[in-house]
Parts: C-alpha cells; structure tokens; sequence
C-alpha cells in the first residue's frame, strides 16, 4: 500500500474513533471497497493496540468515554473531583469529545465553552460545529455572550470576512 493511502486509512480509523464508531461497527458502515479496506485495518490496528497495551492519541478521548460510560461510578468520581470546565475552541469538538463533556459534567452541568461557529476549521477530522447548537439543546445554558467587536482587523479585511461568513448556514 502507497502512503498516500496509508494516509487515507489513518484518517477515516481517526474519524470513526473520533465519531465513537468501533471497529465492528465500521465494518457494517463499510459502503465500497476502499472503507472495507479501512474497516479491516480498523480491526487490525486495534488488535495490535491491545496486544501491545498501547493506545493512540484519539484513545485519549475515547478511552475515558468508554469507561465513564460503562461506570457511571467512576464517571461520578471525577464529576465530584472537577467541579467546573472551561473549554477553549468548542466550535473544533467532535462526537468523542463531546460525550465527554457530558460525561464529566453530569447533572451539575458547570461549564463554559468557548467558541466561535464562525472559525470552525475542522471538520476534515471530525470536529462537528452542530456541537454548539446540541449544547444548548442538551444542557440548561444560562448565559451566552457574544464577542462582537474585533480590535485587530479593520475596514476591506473585515469587510471580506463578514461576506463569506454571511454564508455560513449553521450559525448559532
């Protein structure tokens, strides 16, 4: 296999564990050819994690989620030990982190995010901008505060920026 291909499959494996998709699970989504590949190499790449007693920096993410998920008393253990959240760039979250989020904050909910659905840039490795609008469906949010004005930029520049984000269809 090429590296460019090489490459496509560590994406898509990084994708599905970044959207909670297990292995078994991506061999059912498979739809061609080249996502069976992937599927199989997904397989194959977490078997050898575990062989290893290794993970990857999506595990990171995903590990804790699955285990808050299948203990919520563990989970409770570390709502109680993290009281309050600040979460920076929450435009740029994905599935994983997201149900982390919601994982650690429980029913206390105290939190704030940060972000600008404007500036979300990425979507190519799941980063999900609805995120933004599921939080204030999913939580009780007391306060959202818009930033508005821009100190560093002036005249055509934010001309130009406030024409392409005008197309932008999923603002808060």
């Amino acid at each position: 296999i090429d590296k460019a291909t090489l490459h496509r499959l560590q994406s898509i494996i990084s994708n599905w564990k970044n959207a909670l998709v297990t292995p078994e699970a991506a061999r059912q989504l498979a739809t061609n050819e080249h996502e069976a590949l992937a599927a199989h190499a997904y397989l194959s790449y977490e078997a050898t994690l575990k062989a290893y007693q290794a993970m990857d920096f999506d595990d990171l993410i995903g590990l804790p989620v699955k285990l808050f998920s299948e203990h919520p008393e563990i989970a409770e253990k570390w709502q109680n030990r993290l009281r309050y959240l600040l979460i920076d760039e929450y435009q740029d979250t994905n599935a994983c982190q997201y149900q982390l989020l919601k994982l650690l904050t429980g029913v206390r909910a105290q939190f704030t995010a940060v972000g600008d659905d404007d500036q979300s840039i990425y979507a190519f490795r799941g980063a999900n901008i609805g995120n933004m609008q599921e939080l204030l469906r999913d939580f009780h949010v007391e306060n959202v505060i818009k930033l508005e004005q821009n100190y560093r930029s002036h005249g055509n520049i934010l001309d130009a920026a406030n024409a392409l984000i005008s197309n932008n269809r999923k603002r808060l």
